[in-house]
């Protein structure tokens, strides 16, 4: 996660590009995606079987973590803003596709989506496309999204944050076998990745943090609107029902808005074995997966909120 030294972080790049360099992309020549060609990028593009590793630790994890929660990927940070043409940004599209069949996948307006099931994209190894796309050189996952529902805007759930690391190594682990015995490794000398302090994104930028457990509640006032906070997952001491609440002037942050229609998971979808395939038009190049860099540069994690002192 971020949190990695600069040695752990080089190792794992260099270990994931040389283990790249051995194999071509799994998508071959028939899978594309809509959005004009850009120079120094490569496509977004993940493993269905990573991701659905994270769907599974969600399912397992949510009954004491989260109950009642969902769960959605949100497109990470890294992502290139959307390029015009004529003036006019693309439309941002997604498919679940391997070589000789794809089908869309349905995005929110926040370009967040849930993973449908199905077992053929399992078995064929498929992958996640975007048309949207990374600096060249640049490679990170989607984000997992944990989500209590009825919460205000401006409050989250520790015990949704906790799950939400866990479903976000669990990608990590599966998807990436040498960084995953790295990491295995690594948890034999000190805690694991979701049991300490971790960088979230707040809800909006704010200037107080509230945490309440019960009766306990401890106010923390910041200098300056930070977008970012730090989360005490592996500290006992605030269980996980505690919220956390955002503040800007005395006001919630992000102020409340008429709450939208909830978005519903999309069914699963079929795919015939016998179907023909699928092609999405021939505009792009398929996904460049040979150099993946995992974390955040440090110099982009900005400065966070203190956590809470122990009363």
């Amino acid at each position: 996660m971020r949190n990695f030294t600069t040695f752990t972080l080089a190792t794992l790049l260099l270990v994931h590009q040389f283990a790249n360099a051995q194999h071509p992309s799994p998508l071959g020549d028939t899978v594309t995606i809509v959005g004009p060609l850009q120079s120094g990028t490569v496509q977004m593009a993940w493993s269905y079987t990573a991701l659905e590793a994270g769907v599974d630790m969600f399912e397992r994890r949510s009954p004491r973590l989260a109950p009642g929660a969902t769960l959605r990927y949100k497109m990470p940070k890294g992502m290139l803003p959307p390029k015009d043409k004529d003036g006019v940004p693309e439309v941002s599209s997604a498919a679940i596709a391997v070589k000789g069949w794809s089908v869309p996948l349905p995005l929110a307006p926040d370009l967040s989506f849930v993973l449908p099931p199905n077992d053929r994209a399992k078995a064929d190894n498929a992958y996640v496309v975007m048309s949207r796309r990374f600096p060249a050189g640049r490679y990170e996952h989607p984000v997992a999204y944990v989500r209590t529902p009825d919460l205000p805007p401006n409050v989250l759930r520790l015990g949704d944050l906790r799950l939400a690391c866990e479903v976000q190594v669990r990608i990590l682990k599966k998807d990436m076998l040498r960084e995953r015995l790295l990491l295995d490794a690594k948890s034999w000398f000190e805690k694991g990745p979701c049991e300490k302090d971790k960088v979230f994104d707040a809800p909006a930028p704010y200037d107080r943090i509230t945490y309440t457990a019960g009766a306990r509640q401890q106010a923390i006032p910041v200098g300056g609107q930070p977008t970012t906070f730090n989360a005490p997952l592996g500290d006992d001491k605030w269980p996980d029902d505690t919220l956390i609440t955002f503040e800007l002037d005395g006001e919630p942050a992000p102020k409340p808005v008429a709450t939208p229609r909830p978005l519903q998971p999309p069914k699963p979808f079929a795919i015939p074995m016998h179907d023909k395939p699928v092609n999405l038009p021939p505009e792009l190049i398929e996904p460049d997966l040979s150099q993946e860099a995992l974390l955040y540069p440090a110099t982009e994690v900005p400065a966070a909120a203190p956590l809470p002192p122990h009363p």
